[in-house]
């Protein structure tokens, strides 16, 4: 979710910010594409953009690259935050929940959607990839309640890291499909066909552009999308 797009590979058209998009990154407004590196947030602005030319949209981005929801837990352990090497990222669910309020900052403000990509930190390790379950399911209807959002739309992308260094994915990946069929309003979505860099794990440029235009397409088909 942090991203390691590229963004001097962008085309022109994407490097233009869309005039009714705001953008807030670990709790400061900025631009768009300010930085060297983006992740799905530009191709989503662009295509929620063209849905909604007459609103305005705010993009709340808060991500820790390689940490596992032992690290996002509404309930923090810093022994198990630990067992997968995340103890000093720190209780990220306070921080999540206060950097998501600062865009908030008018009475007309509301929040339409989440969108997560995460879990390949779990799949690292046999013994989180099995609690992977329980702990989104909190996650989900704890972040929902903090945000006073119980219908939200949580838009979440399968992993598919590479098996050599990731053993537990398919745990990961079975997790994740039992909680779009369980979790109310949660999509998830496909990223096996998604271009990458030559790690084999981060979405390259046109990856992390289409994993954005992704995201907004299962949005958009949520019956709540629009309240």
């Amino acid at each position: 979710m942090a991203g390691q797009g590229t963004a001097r590979e962008l085309a022109p058209n994407y490097r233009r910010v869309p005039s009714n998009v705001e953008f807030y990154y670990n709790g400061y407004k900025t631009p768009l594409n300010r930085f060297r590196h983006f992740g799905p947030e530009i191709g989503f602005a662009h295509e929620l953009s063209r849905h909604f030319p007459h609103d305005t949209i705010k993009l709340i981005k808060f991500a820790v690259g390689g940490t596992s929801l032992f690290a996002w837990d509404p309930n923090w352990n810093a022994a198990k935050a630990r067992s997968t090497r995340n103890a000093s990222a720190g209780p990220l669910f306070k921080k999540l929940i206060k950097t998501a309020k600062v865009g908030f900052n008018n009475k007309d403000a509301k929040l339409a959607g989440i969108l997560w990509m995460q879990g390949e930190a779990d799949a690292k390790y046999p013994a989180a990839a099995k609690q992977y379950a329980n702990n989104l399911n909190r996650f989900v209807n704890r972040l929902r309640t903090e945000l006073k959002s119980p219908n939200a739309p949580f838009i979440m992308g399968s992993i598919n890291p590479p098996l050599k260094f990731f053993p537990a994915t398919a745990i990961v990946q079975q997790a994740q499909r039992v909680a779009a069929r369980h979790i109310r309003n949660l999509r998830l979505i496909r990223t096996a066909d998604l271009e990458k860099r030559n790690d084999h794990l981060h979405y390259s440029t046109r990856g992390q552009l289409e994993l954005g235009k992704r995201f907004a397409r299962a949005f958009l088909s949520t019956r709540v999308a629009y309240k």
